[in-house]
């Protein structure tokens, strides 16, 4: 079975099941306790979806306005720990969402471009940064969340920019945060005495780990870390676990650690299909809260008995205990990365045969566009570099001799590697490109994925054209038709004029006025080069100079080089065209 097949059967699993037990409910509560029961069920359950949504909507908008803040924060990872948890820390407090960090960091021990070692360090600090939504939510800012609805919806209709709508949107997805806190917490005071309920809630306190599994299985259905800790904050707000304070806070805290358990669903999904160094950055991601649970958890008195004295709020308590949970395991786990990770190692072992993954591009990344658009980047020049390559290979065949014809046929075999790696690669930028336009952008990322569609069918184009060129080089050596030493150094002077062109447009970006103006002026003057050997080429066919076979292959190779500069002064617009 596929590992796409695999995700997606899980995903459906996972909707399906939830879908049959909300439905159960409702029938349960409908035909044992009447229509009351189940219309407060609903309007609960509303409320737990509002709460999810906004939590959600917050976090993409969010994304959208750090923008490449996100590259600058990731760029200051160092082999330093502290400093890579800390990274860890300012990202999810960021984007607030925990798992769109963990799923970035899988993404880029993928592709090579994080050590183990950082991402465990980034990870302790996603745990810690993810604890800043139940410190929010704590605050109750019920009263003022439809004041701030409003704001922000009028934001949403009347922005245009995509930066001021994701303001909106933020601050829409803040105020159903706590509206959903509030529809949530008022068909819960209607239940908190009734037997069934309040038995449920006792055996949380009784057994700890039933709290565990409660947290667990809530993360794995709605998929989110901050929603089962809002819902567990809400329980506790109207009463539900009891009104023993201290008994409320025995059955309330286990469901956090189960929660932080359970959140690693996501990173262990984004691993299927990656390679093995991934899989041991989702591992460890298990490891370091599954570890933390069974490290607190026998300790559960002592611990509430600290939290306790933190506030005289529960629902701050419990925040308050999420946080110091988080923390403590980055006071434990931070000094001994390196022995966590020689256990990762131990568990997954390197072998001999282990995968090296080359290239740079993942669909993860499209979890945190800012990251995306940089990798997107980066690939694009993977994919200049192979037309570079195109290029030299036909520039070392005008430059060798008449004779060598060959040469001409085994570097042609060469050739076509080339065209078979652009292909590939171009397909999959593209398709990543068309996903990432897809997301929630800002205006300015949003021309930048535009710009980089355009210039990677620019070098499709390129590279087509490259290999017609080519393709007329290679019949010529097949015929054993001889072209003179001076057709050939007219098509290498033209083509190597090309290539400085293309050399100096593949930095794609950050060009200055003056750059810009050289290229310019190096296109113009390229036009008019390749216009007066095509006028001294007619001349010497007049002059019967050139063979009827060879006056065709120069003609052809001069109409090639004449469409791959209108190629370039495509690219060279597209570049500094304003989208």
């Amino acid at each position: 079975m596929s590992n796409k097949l695999i995700k997606k059967r899980f995903k459906q699993f996972s909707k399906w099941s939830a879908l049959a037990i909300f439905l159960f409910i409702i029938v349960f509560l409908h035909m044992k306790f009447g229509k009351q029961a189940r219309d407060s069920f609903f309007l609960f359950s509303g409320g737990l979806g509002m709460f999810v949504y906004g939590m959600s909507m917050m976090s993409i908008s969010l994304q959208v306005i750090a923008g490449n803040s996100l590259k600058t924060i990731i760029s200051t990872l160092t082999k330093n720990n502290f400093f890579a948890m800390l990274t860890g820390i300012v990202i999810t407090a960021i984007i607030q969402s925990s798992s769109a960090t963990t799923v970035m960091v899988v993404g880029f021990v993928n592709a090579g471009l994080m050590s183990l070692k950082q991402a465990i360090g980034i990870i302790l600090g996603a745990n810690v940064g993810t604890t800043v939504t139940a410190q929010l939510i704590a605050f109750k800012l019920t009263d003022i969340a439809w004041p701030i609805l409003a704001i922000g919806s009028a934001l949403v209709f009347m922005a245009k920019r995509k930066n001021n709508k994701a303001i909106g949107e933020t601050l829409v997805g803040f105020a159903l945060l706590f509206l959903g806190m509030k529809f949530m917490g008022e068909p819960l005071l209607e239940y908190k005495e009734h037997e069934v309920f309040k038995q449920i809630f006792i055996s949380f306190s009784e057994n700890r780990f039933l709290g565990v599994l409660a947290g667990l299985l809530v993360t794995l259905f709605v998929q989110s870390s901050s929603a089962t800790v809002g819902l567990t904050m809400s329980l506790i707000g109207s009463g539900a676990f009891g009104s023993d304070p201290f008994v409320a806070l025995m059955s309330a805290i286990p469901i956090i650690m189960g929660d932080n358990i359970g959140t690693c669903i996501t990173a262990i999904l984004a691993s299927i299909g990656t390679n093995t160094n991934a899989r041991r950055a989702a591992l460890a991601h298990l490891s370091l809260n599954m570890c933390g649970t069974i490290l607190v958890l026998p300790f559960l008195d002592r611990y509430c008995k600290l939290i306790a004295l933190t506030s005289n709020d529960l629902m701050r308590q419990v925040a308050n205990a999420h946080t110091v949970f988080n923390v403590v395991i980055v006071c434990i786990f931070l000094p001994l990365i390196e022995q966590l990770k020689k256990l990762i190692l131990f568990i997954i072992p390197i072998s001999e045969n282990e995968e090296i993954h080359l290239s740079n591009l993942d669909k993860r990344f499209l979890q945190a566009p800012p990251i995306a658009l940089d990798q997107a980047e980066s690939h694009l020049k993977i994919v200049a570099d192979v037309v570079k390559n195109k290029i030299n290979i036909i520039l070392a065949v005008l430059r060798q001799k008449p004779t060598n014809n060959d040469e001409i046929i085994e570097e042609y075999a060469r050739f076509e590697e080339y065209s078979k790696q652009r292909k590939q690669i171009g397909k999959d930028l593209n398709q990543f490109l068309i996903y990432l336009a897809q997301k929630e952008l800002s205006d300015e990322m949003s021309r930048e994925v535009t710009r980089l569609i355009y210039i990677n069918k620019d070098l499709e184009i390129l590279a087509a054209q490259l290999s017609k060129f080519m393709g007329v080089l290679f019949e010529q050596a097949e015929k054993n038709i001889m072209i003179s030493e001076s057709g050939k150094e007219e098509l290498n002077i033209c083509l190597t004029r090309l290539s400085e062109i293309f050399t100096a447009l593949i930095s794609f970006k950050n060009l200055t006025d003056n750059q810009s103006a050289d290229i310019s002026l190096m296109i113009n003057t390229q036009n008019l080069l390749i216009s007066e050997a095509r006028n001294s080429l007619v001349s010497r066919i007049r002059s019967s100079e050139h063979s009827p076979y060879e006056s065709i292959i120069l003609l052809d190779s001069l109409r090639s080089m004449d469409s791959l500069l209108s190629s370039m002064r495509y690219t060279f617009d597209h570049l500094f065209y304003k989208f």
